[in-house]
């Protein structure tokens, strides 16, 4: 008999992976040790929101080590996942800060930016490998890289050119995220998306109720960290707290509802478990109930404008029809008259005992805008510059009692930029709505055109609130924002095709 010619394994060797893969756990835990013991003891020596970002900087790095051994290949998963869950978390710091409002102070890096960068390269092999492509409409870029040129020539004659300099790459950053977040949209993110926005709404409005019951600003030093709850005085002589969750100003905490209450109710109406839309009703409810605490009535008017025009773009879609439309109808009327119960006279009452020179301040910063413009009108006064030169255009000395921006985005584009900066300003938004609504009916699977519609609805709602504010130059809002605009092309762009199912060989046989 010949020998054989197959190896064997021989004695131990069926062992040798798995004592490989606790070899290096075991070096992988102890290594973790080591780093944890050290990252401890160094925030236990640091200020409250230092060692925050520490302890958060070494659970992600905790995180990745783990990935990348026991699961390599969900890596690219993971850090979207958690790019879009810390995308609305204020864990930052700023370099080479400058005290100022109206745009960046500083060049910012935030913990969801450690996540961002994990992504590039993911996008790069992929592009290289044709996997990957670019889903940001080519009028969109140009409209922006446009914007940016005039942001740039508004920049040479600023009076503090660092501040436009932050500003100009605030816009980069904003470009590079949405770019990213489209391209990397895969259709699994879906359910995952919504259930972060709904963990992050209820840690938001947890932190917002205890702000209001307590008195006190509670937000673990992540923000701005607030000396105090905002108090607003009413002319009926009652003072209300207006909390503002996890972030600096309770405006970007209703900012951040008006965004996200749409996309919570296009889940519920695409859900098809009783759980889930249970789940997401109770969501819903939570977040009306920020809403309403944060007393931003721009918010409130925001978010009716937003749902007004989400019934409208799913009517137009086909998909408020039958028992979708009974459902989405029955919800809204238990939760308008829960609402109504609970907080009908809190919201009569900030809309009829309000003090009215907060509203004459705002006429008088939009004066003052005017004429920053008349003066400017081809290249404004400088980007991220208003405060800066505020003194020269206010006869009525506005800044000495209320030295702040003016409360209008298109103005504040108009006054810093230029006229020409607030056309493209608006042709850009004007851009991407557009070509999300056109594109809306190649969209065939219907969860992603829901969702599809939810990010529309919720940006018209914030653009519209802009005329009122200027939270897209706040973050984490812009952050937020330029997300949403990322994930509205990749949803649309990977909802053009249904999920191939694959068909059983009896069933084929069958038919």
């Amino acid at each position: 008999m010949q020998p054989s010619l197959t190896s064997h394994p021989t004695p131990g060797s069926a062992l040798q992976p798995t004592l490989r893969q606790s070899v290096t756990t075991a070096v992988l835990v102890g290594g973790l040790l080591v780093a944890g013991t050290l990252v401890l003891a160094t925030a236990a020596v640091q200020p409250l929101r230092g060692a925050l970002l520490l302890l958060v900087a070494g659970a992600g790095l905790a995180g990745l080590a783990t990935v990348l051994v026991f699961a390599r290949g969900r890596l690219t998963d993971l850090l979207y996942l958690g790019l879009l869950a810390l995308a609305s978390v204020p864990i930052d710091k700023y370099f080479a800060y400058r005290e100022h409002v109206g745009g960046w102070p500083g060049l910012r890096f935030a913990a969801s930016d450690v996540l961002l960068l994990g992504l590039i390269p993911s996008l790069l092999l992929g592009s290289w490998l044709g996997r990957v492509h670019n889903r940001i409409p080519p009028i969109v870029l140009i409209l922006y890289g446009l914007l940016l040129g005039q942001y740039a020539l508004s920049a040479l004659g600023a009076e503090e050119r660092l501040l436009a300099g932050f500003e100009i790459a605030s816009a980069l950053h904003a470009l590079l995220l949405a770019a990213v977040c489209a391209a990397l949209f895969r259709r699994r993110y879906l359910y995952p998306f919504l259930t972060l926005l709904s963990l992050l709404t209820w840690v938001h409005t947890a932190f917002a109720v205890a702000q209001s019951v307590t008195g006190r600003p509670i937000g673990l030093g992540l923000g701005g960290n607030p000396e105090s709850v905002i108090v607003e005085s009413l002319t009926s002589g009652v003072q209300r707290l207006r909390p503002s969750g996890l972030f600096d100003h309770p405006i970007v905490y209703a900012n951040f509802l008006v965004l996200g209450l749409p996309l919570l109710a296009a889940g519920f109406l695409f859900a098809r478990s009783r759980l889930a839309r249970l789940a997401l009703g109770a969501t819903i409810l939570v977040g009306l109930s920020g809403l309403v605490l944060t007393l931003s009535r721009g918010a409130w008017l925001s978010s009716a404008v937003a749902a007004a025009l989400f019934v409208a773009l799913a009517w137009r879609q086909g998909l408020l029809a039958g028992r979708q439309a009974r459902r989405f109808l029955r919800s809204g009327a238990i939760a308008g008259l829960v609402a109504l119960l609970a907080f009908a006279p809190r919201i009569v009452e900030r809309l009829t005992a309000s003090a009215s020179g907060n509203l004459e301040v705002r006429f008088e910063l939009n004066e003052i805008a005017f004429r920053m413009i008349a003066a400017h009108p081809l290249g404004g006064v400088g980007l991220n510059n208003f405060l800066t030169v505020m003194e020269g255009y206010d006869p009525k000395d506005v800044m000495e009692y209320f030295p702040a921006t003016v409360h209008n985005l298109y103005l504040l584009e108009a006054a810093e930029a230029g006229i020409p900066g607030l056309l493209l300003f608006v042709s850009l938004w004007v851009a991407i709505l557009l070509t999300g609504w056109r594109r809306l009916a190649a969209v065939k699977d219907p969860a992603l055109r829901w969702l599809a519609i939810g990010l529309i609805a919720g940006l018209c709602g914030f653009l519209f609130s802009q005329l009122a504010d200027f939270s897209h130059r706040i973050e984490p809002l812009r952050t937020l924002v330029w997300l949403h605009v990322g994930l509205l092309f990749g949803a649309l762009a990977a909802g053009r095709r249904l999920p191939q199912i694959p068909i059983p060989p009896n069933e084929g046989r069958r038919a």
